[in-house]
């Protein structure tokens, strides 16, 4: 559907004279038109809907092709279409970005009112990082970009793309769900479990913890969960064996992002995994102890996150905490994590099926 769309604002941009080349590069980019906002919206599809990072009028967009950014110095005056002016996405971070030395530092940014209540209400949601990412398109986001053209990546895996390349939503993509072919054993004492994985997210919360990337973006309810994953590096060696290794202080690039998701809302109650439809026998374990959420990520909207940042806490390089989670504990071993124990025990009886099953050693 939306590839008629792109097909209908190539057109137009052909009438306002833009040259193939940068038509091409306009499509490649992922912009399209938006049916349900008018004939003259063009809306970029790395943030979908959420108002004037994603939406442009059509004279505006062709002023920017041709190298003028004025019509972006000012709020689109259609953007109390999509939400009221004070949950506007915020295009300039610079108000809501910390550098934190340690852990006083991200309580004392934690505990003003407002966030203190959004925590209450379980709507606060953290994604912790070892370094921040960037992306760059044949044409940028004019609010999203920086000088160099570079806008802050926050995608699901399955929408990631090589870093030294252009993004291009043109590339395909295909999520992997290779644990599905397998609930039978994986699940053993469930003679009706594939009645009932249509019906549930396991199959794609267990897929993203334990084997390929989906497109669900890991989040965390739990502040100390975003710690551990920005201060501890994931590693492969040579005999394929993963392990999370503490950053040296002094080494610090972390960056702890938190959410106040809205439209849709992601809060706790709905979104905290803290059981399991399918998996009771062998229970994964893993994901339990990441007080994590996976909300889904529509590839339309790929980069949408960055939309609904409350804040961006930046490492400092001589950061100072040793987070009460630890590798052990986050990732345990096949003993006390039965699900992550089959599922090495089936890798070894189906090897190319699970390939992408990683075996950590902590």
């Amino acid at each position: 559907m939306l590839g008629r769309y792109s097909e209908k604002l190539a057109i137009a941009l052909q009438e306002k004279g833009i040259s193939e080349d940068k038509i091409a590069e306009v499509i490649d980019s992922g912009y399209a038109f938006c049916p349900s906002l008018g004939a003259n919206v063009v809306i970029d599809q790395m943030y979908g809907l959420k108002g004037s990072s994603s939406c442009f009028e059509l004279d505006d967009f062709v002023a920017y092709l041709k190298g003028d950014r004025t019509p972006f110095v000012k709020r689109l005056p259609f953007a109390h279409i999509l939400e009221s002016h004070s949950s506007l996405p915020l295009l300039d971070l610079s108000h809501c970005t910390y550098v934190v030395k340690n852990m006083d530092d991200i309580q004392k940014i934690l505990s003003d009112d407002r966030r203190k209540h959004y925590i209450s209400r379980g709507a606060l949601s953290f994604r912790g990082q070892t370094q921040e990412y960037t992306f760059k398109r044949k044409v940028p986001n004019p609010l999203r970009a920086d000088a160099d053209g570079k806008e802050i990546s926050i995608f699901p895996g399955v929408f990631r793309q090589n870093p030294n390349s252009f993004y291009s939503f043109l590339t395909p993509f295909e999520e992997k769900r290779t644990t599905e072919f397998l609930l039978h054993e994986l699940e053993p004492n469930d003679p009706d479990i594939y009645i009932y994985a249509p019906y549930s997210y396991d199959s794609m919360r267990v897929e993203q913890h334990y084997a390929s990337q989906t497109s669900g973006l890991d989040i965390s309810f739990d502040i100390e969960t975003a710690i551990f994953f920005a201060t501890y590096q994931f590693r492969v060696d040579e005999n394929n064996v993963a392990r999370h290794t503490k950053i040296k202080k002094g080494q610090h690039k972390g960056v702890i992002y938190g959410f106040k998701f809205t439209h849709p809302a992601v809060n706790k109650s709905q979104y905290y995994i803290d059981k399991f439809d399918l998996f009771k026998t062998n229970k994964p374990e893993r994901i339990l102890r990441q007080d994590c959420g996976l909300p889904l990520i529509s590839s339309y909207e790929r980069n949408i996150a960055m939309t609904d940042i409350d804040f961006v806490m930046y490492l400092h390089e001589d950061f100072d905490y040793d987070g009460v989670k630890t590798p052990k504990y986050m990732f345990p071993d096949e003993n006390e994590d039965k699900f992550y124990g089959k599922l090495i025990e089936l890798k070894k009886k189906h090897p190319d099926l699970l390939s992408n099953v990683v075996e950590y050693v902590n």
